[in-house]
């Protein structure tokens, strides 16, 4: 009985122990960088948003030169200029080219749009950008693309 208990205890202080090891080394991906990041938009108010086959995704890239912003709405281009302290962020009047799309292109290109000029603050975890209004509600979600 004394053995069995001795083996019992010392498996469960060496599996533990392992198990603490793997934890403390387990891999997690690290935040990536608000600006010079390519961020494609997922969500638009917790609604996903896909892309057009055959047209460009929608998308932000927040540069660091002159604070400009430049993308793509999933229908038209646009640029603008962005400001970030801290957590707070805000995009100034941002302009688009005027192509005409199908109705559910230009609907969501709107409701980006008005995320964008709604935004406040920012969240980043791991790969995802979370924009924010200033009662804290969520706009967008954005993921981080690597293009090379």
């Amino acid at each position: 009985m004394r053995i069995s208990l001795a083996i019992t205890v010392t498996l469960c202080l060496w599996l533990g122990g392992c198990q603490r090891h793997v934890t403390k080394y387990a891999h997690t991906a690290p935040d990536e960088s608000l600006i010079n990041t390519y961020w494609q938009l997922l969500t638009l108010n917790d609604e996903p948003v896909v892309a057009a086959d055959n047209v460009r995704e929608a998308h932000i890239v927040m540069h660091i030169d002159s604070a400009r912003l430049a993308g793509s709405t999933g229908c038209n281009t646009l640029s603008g200029r962005y400001q970030h302290t801290g957590q707070q962020l805000t995009f100034h009047p941002i302009a688009t080219t005027k192509m005409a799309c199908p109705t559910a292109q230009m609907r969501s290109e709107q409701a980006m749009l008005i995320a964008l000029k709604q935004t406040r603050r920012w969240n980043i975890n791991g790969s995802l950008l979370e924009l924010t209004n200033a009662r804290g509600e969520p706009l967008a979600v954005l993921k981080a693309v690597h293009l090379y």
